[in-house]
């Protein structure tokens, strides 16, 4: 791996520093688009892959959220076929990054997928920012991109649900998926997201969509003018299925474990409510939108609506605590 400036050994803080307010995130700079990085093509590691990667690919990056300083891995899924994923097995791919003050991307390693078609990044500590990682597959030239933040402790964030929350229904991650359509956004939902973002918080998609849907998903959330990142999809079925509350209580005692405070959550299902208020969300915290607004405590949302919810309760909310 090359020495690039970016990289460091993890700081050591004055005691002074350790007072001092996070860096605000900058989440308009996932909203950026740049030209993959170029590289050869056309040389398959594993020759029977080449029966696969004519079909539409659903690959994908697991976003990471880390504290500065601390080593993160960052996981790569490939897989091709809307009906069948089919996972790239045993193949080369390679990994690249872009900072946010970087003109162009940055190699820094090859590695090979395993059975189920995943290949992992290890990066040590690094200082405050947004990154995005892409990973290449040198037998066909597809690819994928996704975020990783890095965040100094207390970094203020909203999280948000997609599916019946920033979206009008459950149903509509169908259309993100086949590219027929864009789902319908609910009633002044970007304006709510939005408005969180001018005041300086970190945006969180907690979403149960199984992670062939993230390539959908971050065209949806681009097409309604937001930031791509940070998305955190589930990694089975039976995950998105069956363990839905348990799943999101995990994702946001992990996200709060990196240093993201998350200040506000939105959702819509039972498990949405279950999952804020036993990760240790307050009810004053936890919004809920639907048919089940209210429901395990949580502050509802009437009227399948935000638009009176951001009159009341968002227009004078304060700026996120950073500088």
């Amino acid at each position: 791996m090359n020495n690039n400036k970016w990289l460091f050994a993890p700081l050591l803080l004055s005691a002074a520093s350790a007072f001092a307010l996070p860096q605000c995130p900058q989440p308009h700079l996932m909203e950026q688009r740049f030209e993959a990085p170029s590289f050869e093509t056309g040389k398959y590691t594993n020759w029977s892959n080449r029966f696969i990667t004519w079909l539409p690919s659903f690959h994908m990056i697991h976003d990471e959220i880390v504290a500065v300083g601390k080593p993160v891995t960052v996981t790569a899924k490939f897989d091709y076929g809307s009906v069948a994923h089919k996972d790239l097995e045993f193949e080369t791919v390679k990994f690249y990054i872009r900072g946010q003050n970087d003109s162009q991307w940055q190699y820094l390693s090859t590695a090979t997928t395993n059975s189920d078609g995943k290949a992992t990044l290890s990066l040590p500590g690094m200082s405050a920012g947004q990154y995005r990682i892409y990973a290449g597959v040198p037998a066909d030239g597809s690819g994928t991109e996704g975020f990783l933040t890095v965040v100094e402790p207390n970094t203020e964030a909203v999280l948000f649900d997609i599916d019946g929350t920033l979206t009008e229904s459950d149903a509509e991650q169908i259309g993100d998926y086949t590219g027929i359509d864009y789902a319908d956004a609910k009633d002044e939902a970007y304006t709510l997201a939005r408005s969180y973002l001018d005041l300086g918080y970190q945006p969180i998609y907690l979403t149960a969509r199984v992670y062939w849907y993230a390539k959908g998903t971050r065209k949806w959330l681009s097409w309604m003018g937001l930031p791509q990142g940070y998305l955190r999809t589930s990694l089975s079925n039976e995950t998105s299925l069956f363990r839905t509350a348990e799943y999101k209580t995990e994702q946001i005692n992990q996200l709060e474990a990196n240093g993201i405070k998350i200040v506000r959550a939105y959702g819509n299902a039972k498990t949405d409510a279950e999952a804020f208020i036993k990760s240790g969300l307050s009810a004053s915290q936890s919004f809920t939108i639907g048919k089940d607004a209210g429901h395990y405590g949580t502050t509802p949302i009437l009227n399948n609506s935000y638009a009176d919810h951001i009159a009341t309760h968002v227009s004078n909310f304060p700026n996120a605590n950073c500088q």
